[in-house]
């Protein structure tokens, strides 16, 4: 681990170690060391940044959800069981993975061949236990100063954010705009990202209608978590989250014509309405002529068919299609 990697760790813990050596270790796996003389590696200071990171989460919590009353007692907003549910989403796995992902940590993991085969950084497992070990890095090199050791896990977790804002992974913003976005325009979001002086600003474009939402952070990472953040918190706002497929499902052509009816209800569309003329083949067999019409718009859906009812069902699912951006409109 070089001098350049040591200092981005150190840039975004917010934190410079007395003794670099000690957050070159936490950064060492068993494996490596194996195969480097017996290298000092991480499990120990796994073990410490543990109990320092379960002391933090307490103390946080207490002083969050509780305060001393006058008469000298503890009064707190959520029991025992509502407390270790908490608790538990704070510090599981998944969590402190996701956070070393937006640290961007993993990467800088040293590992021995067997590791790095089978691509350990990835493993959920080997980042919790790298959050841990720094932690307990820092414990260590900081004399279990209190203060200090809080100041870094708020930076590692930002745990008064998830309690204010809930536990949605924040990883899924992205994902969710980005389904979003397919669902509505069918493409991806557009993100810019700019190099700042002390971090990134990502910003991401949908469309005209929709741009310009940006976020900052330490990593490429947490700037583009922040900016879909922002994109989403604002379609929530707006009420434009919620799109009209999401309302009646995938078209399906035996309940298009309720669907049409059930997006015209909750306001997406005018209504539907239909129009019907009988006419024959040269065997005398008869054809309908079915529109499917939408008040307000001038496109429509018309088609031959052998069967009314079956004629109904094909024009609602083609305008149901067109109405939801499934396919091109065409305009008879």
């Amino acid at each position: 681990m070089n001098n350049e990697t040591l200092e981005f760790i150190q840039e975004q813990l917010e934190y410079e170690f007395d003794e670099p050596k000690l957050l070159r270790q936490a950064f060492t796996r068993k494996s490596y060391s194996e195969e480097h003389n017996g290298a000092y590696n991480n499990e120990v200071l796994e073990f410490y940044g543990d109990k320092a990171l379960e002391f933090i989460v307490m103390k946080k919590l207490s002083e969050y959800f509780g305060e001393t009353t006058q008469n000298g007692k503890y009064a707190s907003q959520k029991t025992e069981g509502q407390l270790t549910e908490i608790k538990k989403k704070l510090v599981c796995k998944k969590m402190l993975a996701h956070r070393i992902d937006i640290l961007d940590f993993a990467d800088c993991l040293l590992m021995g061949k067997g590791d790095e085969a089978q691509n350990a950084q990835d493993q959920e497992s080997v980042k919790e236990d790298l959050f841990e070990a720094i932690i307990g890095a820092v414990a260590i090199d900081c004399g279990w100063d209190a203060e200090t050791l809080e100041e870094v896990v708020d930076r590692m977790i930002d745990i008064e954010y998830y309690l204010e804002n809930g536990f949605q992974d924040d990883e899924n913003y992205v994902d969710l705009i980005q389904t979003w976005c397919q669902k509505k325009y069918g493409y991806l979001p557009e993100y810019n990202i700019y190099e700042l002086n002390d971090g990134y600003e990502c910003i991401i474009s949908f469309s005209n209608e929709f741009n310009g939402f940006s976020g900052q952070g330490y990593s490429k990472r947490e700037a583009r978590m922040n900016a879909a953040r922002e994109a989403f918190d604002y379609l929530d706002e707006e009420n434009e989250w919620i799109l009209p497929i999401d309302e009646v499902g995938e078209p399906d052509i035996d309940r298009a014509i309720n669907q049409l009816q059930e997006l015209y209800q909750k306001g997406y569309i005018g209504e539907p309405w239909y129009d019907f003329a009988e006419t024959y083949d040269d065997n005398g067999n008869p054809v309908w002529r079915c529109e499917c019409h939408v008040s307000g718009s001038d496109t429509y859906w018309w088609g031959n068919y052998s069967s009314k009812k079956n004629g109904k069902k094909a024009v609602a699912y083609d305008m149901l299609r067109a109405v939801l951006g499934l396919e091109e409109d065409d305009e008879a």
